[in-house]
């Protein structure tokens, strides 16, 4: 947002009518002074998303979705804020004003290049595996594989040449320099080596990479022969336009049916991807490696609610999903684990059983929970061993410290006393356990568990103090000055303010409804997008003030209250009760005072 000048964003906003917007991509139906649809962000058979013109915003009352134009755009082609803005100031005709740091200005001038790099590579990857002779035995691959010519176009599936400088020297002979093909992980360079540089990738199928935004940012390339000498897959290092931490492979096909399913299908590699894709099995995503990342799993929490992850049924494959969890819980997605035969995978099930077989599997997926139990009680009967209490405290202590990452309080307990229920224990003892084994989340994970979730609703009073502050700079003027007691020393859920109104603090002009929405940080539009921001009151910082005087007296009647059961203490002195007598006289005066008639400004606060 940085890059952009708040300017620019302000025209954006104001030249493009949310009505208009979003009726270019549904059809909307006037309902009132508002219009209504099918929401697009969730199944639903009664309209319950509403657009309004006045507001310039839309809000679906039956997921929560909402937020202003930028939002929607967002929202809808899964764009970033910046991406967004662009593509409605081209649509307006604006020329947008953007930052000039040439530091910033060098860095998106070499991701533009490294994309274009990237494009150009997959497509000439992609001709060598349809016209060259060199790839024959990778047709062949594809076709033993059960992967048609249709599904390798689909996909833009290629094959790498096997010389060591076939793919540099036609790169250069496009105008990409050696450094730009180091730059995009293309070329590797012996250490020392400032001249030369070989291809990364020879005599290897080639999977494109792309971002949710359907950008190539890097590859996967497959090895074709049973060498034990080479790794069966290569993958492109981390550059500057591709961490496999932050990218899910096939998102950018799939992430429609992802939002309709409310559910993905995680699984290992690109062929069973395909293969799933390619038999209507659409809702499904791959992680770069085998365990979800925080960026991950925050990217998939953008399109579902629910996984499952569908991993070798091998140790390894077990391993895969005990490491994805602690992001995914993290993240409140819930966990499902899907079984597979032994020594199948999804692409080889599909191909010997059919994809209905497969679906029968996904329909039987069991919580991870329930699974890790189910599991334990199969190893121990395969031994020929009880389930006794060694197997069960065992299963309690792995279990436990998963349950800590649930990020909703209700749904930590009711899962605890599940599991405990589960393995007949009491819930005591497995939280006992969990507090003792606890699972370790990297640091980036770490920072965010536990975090105060945006409200989905605030009360009456803070909805009027937030939305005056948002469309009035005296109010806003007015409750920088307030500090004793702070805002939020008076009422917790005014902590909002922190949030709303920095992006306004440097405005010159009161902004529009739509720029407020612009302006407002993703976990918030939701929120603010229900509130009436247009119809204020005569005076705006009266009716603030009023609100706030209210508050302030709920809080004296609140000491006054503590106060005088502090009186019924038992082993009350003399001297304390007098004290305390004289602490409920002073807040007597000062509801007194606070309860005369208001003026234009408020009593002295003491």
């Amino acid at each position: 947002m940085s890059r952009i000048a708040e300017e620019s964003i302000r025209k954006v906003a104001d030249s493009s009518d949310i009505v208009e917007i979003i009726g270019g991509y549904f059809p909307l139906k006037r309902a009132g002074t508002s219009y209504r649809a099918i929401c697009p962000f969730h199944k639903e058979k009664s309209p319950s998303f509403h657009v309004n013109p006045s507001r310039q915003s839309f809000h679906c009352f039956g997921c929560g979705a909402g937020g202003g134009v930028f939002r929607f755009v967002m929202d809808y082609e899964h764009l970033d804020f910046p991406s967004a803005v662009r593509k409605l100031a081209q649509r307006a005709g604006i020329l947008l004003i953007e930052d000039n740091d040439p530091k910033e200005k060098d860095r998106r001038d070499q991701r533009s290049r490294l994309l274009e790099l990237h494009r150009e590579a997959s497509a000439w990857f992609h001709l060598n595996l349809l016209r060259s002779r060199d790839a024959e035995h990778a047709r062949s691959y594809l076709k033993h594989r059960g992967l048609t010519k249709e599904v390798a176009v689909s996909w833009q599936i290629g094959y790498a040449p096997g010389g060591w400088e076939t793919l540099r020297n036609w790169a250069m002979a496009k105008g990409f320099t050696r450094d730009e093909l180091l730059a995009g992980g293309l070329l590797t360079a012996k250490e020392g080596d400032s001249q030369g540089g070989y291809d990364r990738f020879r005599d290897r199928l080639m999977f494109p990479i792309r971002n949710d935004y359907g950008d190539v940012v890097a590859f996967s390339g497959r090895i074709l022969t049973d060498s034990q000498k080479e790794a069966k897959y290569v993958n492109s290092p981390e550059t500057p336009i591709f961490s496999k931490g932050r990218v899910l492979f096939g998102v950018d096909k799939s992430k429609r049916s992802l939002i309709d399913a409310g559910e993905a299908v995680v699984l290992e590699g690109q062929i069973d991807l395909i293969s799933a894709y390619e038999h209507g099995v659409t809702n499904v995503v791959a992680p770069q490696g085998t365990a979800f990342t925080a960026d991950q799993a925050r990217l998939l929490r953008r399109f579902v609610e629910k996984v499952a992850l569908c991993f070798d049924s091998d140790t390894a494959g077990q391993n895969a999903v005990e490491k994805s969890l602690p992001s995914l819980l993290a993240a409140g997605i819930e966990v499902r684990v899907v079984s597979l035969p032994a020594g199948e995978d999804p692409d080889s099930l599909i191909r010997r059983k059919g994809v209905e077989a497969f679906r029968e599997r996904l329909a039987g997926s069991r919580d991870f929970f329930d699974h890790t139990i189910a599991r334990a009680v199969a190893e121990a009967e395969a031994r020929g061993i009880p389930f006794g209490p060694r197997e069960k405290a065992a299963v309690a202590r792995s279990l436990g410290g998963f349950l800590t990452l649930l990020p909703e309080a209700a749904l930590r307990e009711t899962t605890t006393a599940h599991v405990a229920a589960r393995l007949g224990l009491s819930v005591e003892a497995l939280s006992e356990a969990a507090s003792k084994n606890p699972v370790t989340l990297p640091e980036q994970e770490a920072e965010s568990v536990g975090t105060r979730l945006p409200p989905s609703k605030v009360s009456a009073s803070t909805e009027l103090i937030c939305r005056l502050a948002l469309t009035s700079a005296e109010v806003r003027e007015w409750l920088e000055k307030m500090t004793d007691p702070s805002p939020w020393e008076l009422d917790p859920e005014l902590h909002l303010l922190k949030e709303l109104l920095p992006p306004l603090q440097q405005l010159r002009e009161e902004p529009s409804p739509s720029v407020i929405l612009a302006l407002m940080p993703p976990a918030l539009e939701s929120l603010v997008s229900a509130w009436e921001l247009e119809k204020m009151p005569a005076s705006s910082l009266s009716a603030v003030q009023d609100a706030f005087r209210n508050l302030r007296l709920l809080d004296l009647k609140k000491k006054q209250q503590s106060a005088a059961i502090r009186l019924r203490e038992p082993d009350i002195t003399t001297e304390k009760m007098l004290a305390v007598q004289k602490e409920i006289l002073d807040l007597q005066t000062r509801i007194n005072d606070l309860s005369a008639p208001a003026t234009l400004a408020l009593p002295a606060i003491r």
